[in-house]
């Protein structure tokens, strides 16, 4: 393992710990983002940060009580970093709406694994080209909707890229993302493999739109944005329509389930000794 992946994994590791400190039931915590996309960059001038999702369980009380399911992001002590938290009947939900930053999760290369829960991630893991494939139109209009809400929010002055709005118009990083789904919409629909086609092959051009190094002007930015979104609106256009796959998601039930009856009779005897 090069120093590099240590190091990410470690902080993957530091936002599983944490959690569980908190109270969690953790089954997975999985590394999110820049790189998953083959987009991180580790420089002087700029570190791509460590944000994490996580599965946990819902617990015996939370059913006795009837407490909402958890979905909550917390900040990581003496950090930014976002560690999300989603009980796990939300993400397996998640996972069928075939939402990009949820399936990324499912080809993450940075992933810490509750070993009570080994076998049942490692299912999961087997299976996700059949998640993708289940629903492929859902598929595309979930990267066609991402990037048309990226392009959205490209000059909204969200309080971390103000500085950026005020100098120059628009945040680079929503333009790259724009770009980054046109490129993963074209891929996937000419059958290149969903591993590879999170790994983007324009990788010095979408920092560039990303960190503004030469920054285009506020008119360009616009026009170019719209173009992406016209290019995955038209791969979309193309897309036959496509009921879901009852099996795939069969599946996902049912491993959920799985997951869940396991914890709870832990949960269960655990009360019986005290």
């Amino acid at each position: 393992m090069d120093q590099q992946r240590e190091r990410i994994m470690n902080r993957v590791y530091e936002h599983y710990c944490y959690l569980k400190e908190c109270g969690y039931e953790v089954m997975f915590t999985a590394l999110q983002g820049s790189q998953n996309y083959g987009l991180d960059e580790y420089s002087e001038e700029y570190t791509s940060d460590i944000d994490t999702k996580s599965i946990v369980l819902p617990t015996l009380d939370d059913f006795i009580y009837n407490h909402a399911p958890v979905s909550t992001i917390r900040i990581m002590p003496n950090s930014e970093e976002h560690a999300e938290v989603k009980d796990i009947r939300v993400m397996f939900e998640m996972f069928k709406k075939e939402n990009l930053s949820y399936i990324e999760l499912l080809y993450s290369d940075y992933i810490i694994v509750n070993p009570k829960y080994q076998h049942w991630v490692e299912k999961l893991l087997d299976y996700r080209e059949e998640i993708v494939a289940a629903d492929p139109h859902r598929f595309i209009m979930a990267l066609m909707g991402t990037a048309f809400e990226k392009r959205k929010q490209l000059c909204h002055p969200f309080p971390t890229v103000k500085e950026k709005i005020n100098k120059y118009g628009y945040d680079g990083k929503q333009l790259s993302h724009c770009a980054r789904i046109a490129e993963f919409m074209t891929r996937y629909v000419n059958h290149e493999p969903v591993t590879a086609c999170f790994k983007t092959k324009k990788k010095e051009y979408l920092l560039a739109l990303k960190k503004q190094t030469n920054p285009l002007p506020l008119d360009k930015a616009l026009e170019l944005a719209d173009e992406y979104c016209t290019q995955c609106a038209t791969i979309a256009d193309k897309q036959p329509k496509t009921g879901y796959n009852v099996h795939t998601w069969s599946f996902l039930d049912e491993l959920q389930a799985k997951v869940m009856k396991q914890y709870i009779l832990e949960c269960a005897n655990a009360q019986k000794e005290e």
